[in-house]
């Protein structure tokens, strides 16, 4: 279970960061929560262990994560990523949104900048409020198709003119808010995940099971499974699609020629799968020299490693084409100290996900839909996914605003020059 955002995650705003406290609890994958106190504490809402650890912050959770066959999820039920800076650090998802504003803010300014190299007339601000008036109207449904289109073909709005450039600029705008929509759609199944999870850990007046026996594990099936992997569910599909998101405004920034306005079609995310040839650019358009490399951002669209969001693309597709229900099912693993835990006397959830073989395929029979014999834990699938998905949105922002500030350059330069 490597943790990926210790090595790349950093946030340039820390005030939206806050540090892991000794008296704070924390949220584990598998339902288990941890106070990061010298002796360690482990609390499932019955029990309370005191682990002693020569460690602390990330070191400690990392040492945690493998003791427990977890991830870390969060605080309070809600998602939160760690940081490699600011150091033993985290940041809530709400705010790790908030922290892509930076880079959204990055795109939207170089966008006004190229204005006048684009069209010989520098940003102006009446020239925005007038496009936001139109689609102000479209969104109202004081516009309809037709007066839409007809206000489109008038003359300030023909290509090469300042309206043309500020529709570009306002679409580009557009896209960058649904990719961060997505995200946060994303990120809160996670938190349904472990609300479900929570629920069964706790079992508040034995709703669920009887008193558990120290060393068992139990099958377990109720509405609240089913919550749980619904959740399971919906989190992959909100991870693809902001995937898809993301690559629609990657594809609608770097495309050749620059600057039309059009949105683009039907797109989905170039998965970078090991054996085939990635080729997340456009027909047309080519990485430059300018462009931020693997070293600054490896999880950039163009940066992407092989095998990464492994087995997402099958399993979307799966899910989305095929019976859901008979697909997943709806079933939890409860238990107390038992080797799934290294003997830590504590409850914990399992949901397990199916098999998949080494293209990341779920693994079929023609006699049996699925198999679960990988004991892959569904709750730290969703983690990781999210954890792959943050980071490729906050790089592959920082590569869009760097590949439009060299353009700005780059124009400058060829105005310079006699």
């Amino acid at each position: 279970m490597p943790a990926k955002t210790l090595v790349h995650m950093r946030i340039s705003y820390p005030q939206l960061c806050e540090p892991l406290r000794d008296s704070a609890w924390y949220d584990l994958t598998n339902g288990i929560r941890v106070r990061l106190s010298d002796p360690l504490l482990l609390d499932d809402g019955a029990v309370e262990l005191n682990a002693p650890f020569p460690m602390r912050g990330n070191a400690l959770l990392d040492n945690i994560e493998t003791l427990l066959r977890c991830r870390f999820h969060g605080r309070g039920g809600k998602t939160y990523f760690r940081l490699a800076e600011p150091k033993n650090h985290i940041i809530s998802a709400e705010s790790f949104i908030e922290a892509t504003l930076g880079s959204a803010r990055r795109i939207d300014s170089a966008l006004r900048r190229l204005s006048e190299p684009m069209t010989g007339v520098p940003w102006t601000v009446q020239g925005a409020e007038d496009l936001l008036e139109i689609i102000d109207a479209v969104r109202d449904g004081r516009m309809d198709h037709s007066e839409f289109s007809a206000r489109m073909a008038q003359s300030d709005y023909e290509v090469g003119t300042p309206g043309y450039h500020q529709l570009f600029a306002r679409n580009a705008h557009i896209l960058v808010e649904h990719t961060r929509t997505a995200l946060i759609r994303a990120f809160e199944c996670g938190n349904r995940m472990m609300e479900q999870v929570r629920l069964l850990i706790e079992n508040k007046k034995n709703r669920y099971f009887g008193e558990l026996i120290a060393g068992n594990e139990i099958n377990h099936t109720s509405p609240t499974a089913e919550r749980l992997h619904a959740a399971f569910i919906d989190g992959i599909s909100a991870v693809a699609t902001a995937l898809d998101l993301l690559y629609r405004l990657f594809v609608f920034l770097v495309r050749e020629p620059f600057g039309h306005a059009e949105m683009p079609g039907r797109l989905y995310f170039p998965y970078n799968e090991p054996g085939k040839v990635y080729a997340p650019f456009p027909k047309g358009a080519k990485p430059l020299l300018t462009d931020l490399g693997a070293i600054d951002l490896p999880y950039a669209i163009p940066n992407i490693v092989p095998g990464s969001f492994l087995a997402l693309r099958s399993f979307r597709n799966d899910l989305t084409h095929n019976m859901t229900s008979g697909h997943i099912q709806p079933i939890c693993w409860i238990g107390c100290g038992t080797g799934q835990v290294n003997g830590t006397p504590i409850r914990y959830v399992v949901a397990n996900a199916p098999d998949i073989d080494q293209e990341g395929k779920p693994l079929k029979h023609a006699f049996m839909e699925r198999f679960f014999s990988q004991q892959r834990d569904a709750t730290i699938i969703c983690r990781e996914l999210m954890e792959e998905l943050a980071l490729t949105a906050d790089h592959t922002l920082q590569w869009l605003a760097n590949r439009l500030e060299q353009r700005i350059l780059h124009e400058a330069r060829a105005t310079a020059e006699p």
